[in-house]
């Protein structure tokens, strides 16, 4: 016999001990090892849950409890589905007997006086039938699960699809809506370039009109640059490319600093600018991404300077619990209750009819609403037509680190010269013209480079370069290669990155690669001279 049904449970329920005792001997002598029995049916629930038995030998008329009362109390302890064989021990075997007793829950008979063959052999069936329900049981439990597992590599792979069908649905859009508004947004301000470029070519121009020239030229340049910028920062947020880059960042110094950048704006239109600070905040630190940071504030500052043309404009913030709570306000146009629904989205001003009612890419509140959301934070506006507008961003503390602060570093000129010796590492002879007519009056000596390779072979060559303005893309051995090569010898000199990559995160992979400092192409005079200014170059 399989070893499987020798160590079956088997459970004889019956009130007579002799007819026990014969069933005992019969399984004794057939090879199994593991039998319970009782004389008192009211031990059968105890026995059922200790014993845990495979079979139950039943007698139908006993003392307390009948074998039916047996089977109709097992009937609520059998789970669902589980096929648990009961043979029934009587010596009636009338038709209405048998009816109720496969009513109650028997499977099968055994008249006494028992045939010792049949009985074994019924009682072996039985418990074939037993383990073959139980081994299907368990392979059906066995495709269940594999049958959950596939769903849920389905399911996570329909999520898959969706999210890269979203991705897919949300660059076409972005492909239609770039594509309506290219041609104003990039062709005005180039107009502007080209036409105020020839202008100044004539020979009869006034100084006073050569001024005027160059600060229309210089305006349409910033807007076609800011232009630029918008339409790459919206397209590495809807494609999920932005990498986050969390470090301490001083908010009244940040905050400071784009007062300075916004005032000339603010003074043109004769608005009143205010900052309002918590009074002992001076060392107040948050941890967050500061480019992305400085973003956020300078599209909702530059919103409203443009769309207010009287009264003020505040700038500020409060601490809330673990949170700090940003503002800009202004008492410029207001937006209607009803455009406040859609104007975080791509392109939109509040007038539908006309959405370029005001210059600019019309991207500005949907990138910060995206820049907010990757810094776990959260945008909302308050508007009165006519009233001016208020916008909040909320974003977390993080572990911010209170104490004083630096607004700036200074590294000293090692070689002792008065005036200090700067390498210009430029491939583009526009550019290098640019910065060497720019720097002539603040230096001693300029050496220019026009691949990575030259400007490492120069800064080897002359301890005496006390700076390096290094573009990034060079034939031969590209910015960041040669920065890493030159801080192999030179631990100390200032690298300053200046790079026409520009998208938000190549900041970051200028300051890994070892530069001290980064600016955009085009690059502006001020801007310059303001990095200069940082690192002891210039007063």
């Amino acid at each position: 016999m399989d070893s499987t049904l020798k160590n079956a449970n088997i459970l004889i329920v019956d009130d007579n001990e002799a007819n026990i005792d014969i069933i005992e001997g019969l399984l004794d002598f057939q090879g199994y090892t593991n039998v319970k029995t009782t004389t008192d049916p009211r031990h059968i629930e105890g026995l059922f849950h200790t014993f845990k038995p495979d079979i139950l030998l039943l007698d139908l008329l006993m003392p307390h409890l009948s074998g039916f009362e047996v089977m109709e109390q097992l009937r609520n302890k059998i789970p669902s589905g589980t096929f648990f064989p009961i043979l029934v021990l009587t010596a009636d075997m009338t038709t209405e007997t048998k009816q109720l007793a496969l009513s109650a829950g028997a499977n099968d008979f055994l008249v006494k006086p028992f045939d010792m063959i049949e009985a074994g052999l019924r009682i072996k069936n039985l418990l074939e039938a037993r383990y073959t329900h139980q081994q299907l049981e368990s392979q059906n439990q066995i495709l269940e699960e594999k049958v959950k597992e596939r769903t849920y590599e389905i399911e996570k792979k329909n999520l898959e699809l969706t999210s890269a069908k979203d991705k897919a649905e949300a660059s076409d859009r972005l492909k239609t809506a770039f594509m309506q508004n290219i041609s104003h947004e990039v062709r005005t301000p180039l107009n502007g370039i080209l036409g105020f470029g020839a202008l100044l070519a004539e020979p009869d121009v006034s100084a006073e009109d050569k001024e005027k020239f160059l600060s229309m030229l210089k305006a349409s340049s910033t807007r076609l640059i800011n232009t630029i910028t918008d339409y790459m920062d919206i397209s590495l947020i809807v494609t999920d490319s932005i990498e986050i880059n969390r470090k301490p960042v001083f908010v009244n110094k940040v905050l400071n600093e784009l007062m300075n950048r916004f005032q000339d704006q603010c003074n043109s239109k004769q608005l009143e600018f205010l900052l309002s600070i918590p009074g002992d905040s001076d060392g107040l630190s948050i941890v967050t991404d500061p480019e992305l940071f400085r973003k956020i504030i300078s599209h909702l500052l530059d919103n409203a300077v443009k769309f207010t043309n009287k009264g003020r404009i505040a700038m500020g913030y409060s601490v809330v619990s673990d949170n700090i709570e940003f503002f800009v306000k202004d008492t410029g146009v207001g937006i209607e209750k009803e455009a406040q629904k859609r104007i975080f989205e791509s392109f939109m001003q509040e007038n539908i009819d006309n959405t370029r009612g005001h210059e600019g890419s019309g991207l500005g509140l949907s990138i910060i609403k995206g820049l907010t959301k990757l810094l776990e934070g959260e945008i909302r506006l308050e508007s009165v037509k006519g009233e001016g507008s208020s916008f909040y961003f909320i974003l977390p503390l993080g572990k911010g680190i209170p104490g004083n602060f630096n607004t700036g570093k200074t590294i000293p000129d090692p070689t002792g010269i008065n005036l200090p010796v700067i390498l210009v590492a430029e491939d583009e002879f526009s550019h290098r013209l640019f910065l060497g007519s720019f720097l002539k009056k603040y230096t001693s000596m300029i050496y220019m480079a026009t691949n990575g390779k030259e400007a490492v072979d120069l800064c080897r060559e002359h301890p005496e370069i006390s700076m390096v303005l290094m573009d990034i893309k060079m034939p031969l051995m590209n910015g960041f290669e040669a920065t890493r090569e030159i801080r192999s010898f030179r631990k100390d000199i200032p690298i300053i990155a200046i790079s026409a990559h520009a998208m938000t995160g190549d900041e970051k992979k200028a300051l890994d690669a070892g530069c001290n400092g980064f600016i955009a192409k085009p690059t502006s005079a001020p801007e310059l001279l303001e990095e200069l200014k940082k690192f002891g170059i210039c007063g």
